[in-house]
């Protein structure tokens, strides 16, 4: 598979990492890594600003690998709720 890495912070020994897909456009990964656990999630974004806002708020929060999904999952129906409009 073929990634860009968009950005990368470590914060509070945690790394965090937002990656932009090079074969299926529009589409970025957020991973989290500690000492103990780690965690890999997709998600479509329509610009590369709005990933990289998801992914500040993700590294702000200092969110545990076991919180990705979920976070992303909210982001995906809170999108999906906004093109309804």
């Amino acid at each position: 598979m073929d990634f860009t890495l968009i950005q990368k912070i470590e914060v509070h020994g945690m790394r965090y990492k937002l990656m932009r897909s090079n074969f299926c456009r529009g589409y970025y990964v957020i991973i989290i890594q500690s000492k103990n656990d780690f965690s890999c999630e997709s998600f479509a974004s329509n610009d590369k600003e709005s990933a990289l806002d998801l992914f500040y708020e993700i590294a702000a929060s200092a969110t545990e690998p076991c919180s990705l999904r979920g976070i992303i999952m909210d982001n995906e129906k809170l999108l999906l709720l906004a093109n309804k409009s």
